[in-house]
């Protein structure tokens, strides 16, 4: 019996020496499994510029700035760190470029940098004489002067500043950037001598242009207008314009309006468009009076200057004897038509070229874009709704 209860404590003293060890080795294998959750949540930590930068051995200011391609920093150093960043997998905070954003642009500092305005009239005064181009430039002043911006006006023909001396003087000025407002001469850039320059142009007046274009949504402002004028009563609408103002529209207005006239209204009441050579007014008269009289118009909407002196002249009352708009009220003999809102327009044409600038996209871009402001109707007596 003794001899018994010896073999039992013995085995009970190895059953709890062996539970012992299971415990140690269970507590390890948890130790190395919260070790290795550790290990993994801070290899899945986002990666910083200050990362990037300790890797490469450089400062964080040069990682950033060799990402946002800057000039400041050799190729060299922006192939390594672009290629480095990509290899770790860096993406940008969305939070952050929020937050340095919003310190930037509340902060009330000193004008930074100098955007020129490119004025090519003859006589500079008359592009300020209209409204409508002198809203272009006080929106991109406005916008400007928000965002650390100021605008220069360089008066080309005054300077006898050709355009391949363009380049130069801007570049002892250190000024990057440049907005090209609408001009009667076409005003052309040509990109060799610009090619460290960030343009952005406002209208569609150069039609080949390769550059960055803010404009009115024309194309939309004809259908606005030819909607607008069918929910005013008239059925027989047409619009009327030269071939000069097509060309520098791109067709737009026409395409816009004649589109929602073939959707909405009846077949047998669509009139053809009227676009007349701007250069034999005398024969344009002519042709608009018959287009009115063979297609008995009853309301028109105007891209042409000189329509409405004429439709006076055939003794026409707006609104009583016929409906009249215009493709722009700005500047115009007509109180309904188009609001193409310059002064926006202005202001987009200065976000987009100081976005360029910070983006270091100098040159010809290699997808240009077209932005395009939503122009809204004014209603007026011209166009009063028939009964």
């Amino acid at each position: 019996m003794p001899f018994c209860f010896r073999n039992i404590s013995v085995l009970v003293n190895l059953v709890t020496k062996f539970d012992i060890i299971v415990a140690s080795m269970q507590n390890i294998s948890i130790s190395r499994q919260v070790q290795s959750i550790v290990m993994s949540t801070q290899h899945k930590r986002p990666i910083t510029l200050r990362y990037i930068a300790k890797r490469l051995n450089v400062s964080h200011v040069t990682v950033s700035l060799a990402l946002r391609n800057s000039p400041r920093v050799s190729q060299e150093c922006r192939t390594r760190v672009v290629r480095t960043a990509k290899e770790l997998g860096y993406r940008s905070d969305p939070l952050m470029t929020q937050l340095a954003s919003y310190r930037k642009h509340s902060i009330h500092t000193k004008t930074q940098s100098v955007i020129a305005w490119i004025n090519d009239w003859e006589n500079p005064q008359h592009f300020f004489a209209q409204s409508e181009f002198s809203n272009y430039f006080e929106g991109a002043k406005s916008m400007g002067e928000r965002l650390g911006y100021d605008i220069e006006i360089f008066n080309t023909k005054e300077l006898d500043l050709k355009e391949e001396s363009l380049g130069d003087v801007f570049s002892s000025r250190g000024i990057r950037g440049m907005i090209v407002p609408p001009h009667p001469s076409l005003y052309k850039i040509a990109d060799e001598y610009l090619d460290e320059m960030a343009i952005i142009r406002i209208g569609f007046n150069s039609p080949s242009s390769k550059r960055h274009i803010v404009c009115s949504d024309q194309f939309e402002g004809g259908r606005i207008a030819a909607q607008a004028m069918i929910l005013a009563g008239y059925e027989r609408i047409g619009y009327v314009s030269d071939r000069a103002k097509e060309i520098r529209s791109r067709h737009n207005f026409a395409a816009g309006f004649s589109t929602y006239c073939n959707y909405l209204s009846n077949k047998n009441s669509r009139v053809p468009a009227l676009i007349f050579d701007s250069n034999d007014p005398v024969n344009g008269r002519e042709i608009y009076r018959q287009w009115l009289e063979k297609y008995k118009v009853d309301a028109v909407f105007v891209s042409n200057g000189r329509v409405g002196d004429w439709t006076r002249e055939f003794g026409l009352k707006f609104g009583s004897d016929i409906g009249m708009a215009g493709s722009s009220v700005w500047d115009a003999e007509y109180d309904s038509g188009l609001d193409q809102r310059p002064f926006e327009i202005g202001e987009v044409a200065m976000q987009l070229l100081t976005r360029c600038i910070e983006r270091n996209e100098f040159g010809v871009p290699k997808v240009p874009q077209r932005l395009l402001v939503l122009p809204t109707w004014v209603e007026g007596p011209d166009l009063s709704t028939k009964s």
